[in-house]
């Protein structure tokens, strides 16, 4: 299941979405569908420049993200809970220091709540995410550094470095 998600999120991905659009529309030009070619290679191009150098894409991804205000916590926390997703495992191995991804607020979220109550329990969730990984290297593990580093005692931490995905962190 792991590798069918990591194919499917790779399909899906809308930039990847278009590139294939646009590779389709080139195998119809070389199988002699000049119509069909043109048409596919015009709505990727389109798409793509109207994505990716427009204000339309950022646009978009404001409208979804602020569709939910913060929640507002109103009782006791006894446990925070730091999914992965924050970390680039691969880059992080071969530097040999933390390297973020566009998720890395995760964890200032989490040594911010991790402050404003002292008494909860930190767990982090996430193992080395990549279909071809022989890294070391776990999100968990560099997340807990990170934190430990941003004053948190280590103590509190508990961590699980198995999980793949997200699916694998509910668990």
């Amino acid at each position: 299941m792991f590798y069918a998600s990591k194919l499917t999120q790779f399909i899906l991905l809308p930039s990847n979405l278009l590139a294939i659009i646009g590779l389709l529309g080139l195998v119809a030009l070389i199988a002699k569908r000049l119509r069909l070619g043109v048409v596919l290679l015009g709505v990727s191009t389109a798409l793509l420049l109207a994505g990716g150098w427009s204000p339309v894409g950022p646009a978009l991804l404001v409208v979804l993200e602020d569709r939910f205000s913060p929640p507002s916590i109103n009782g006791p926390v006894d446990g925070i809970v730091l999914l992965g997703g924050a970390v680039n495992t691969h880059i992080t191995a071969e530097r040999g220091q933390p390297a973020l991804n566009d998720g890395g607020e995760r964890l200032t979220a989490v040594a911010s709540l991790a402050r404003k109550y002292p008494a909860a329990r930190l767990v982090l969730s996430g193992g080395a995410s990549h279909v071809l990984s022989d890294e070391p290297v776990t999100e968990s593990a560099v997340a807990r550094d990170l934190l430990v580093q941003l004053g948190i005692e280590p103590g509190r931490i508990e961590m699980e470095e198995r999980s793949r995905d997200i699916c694998e962190n509910a668990e």
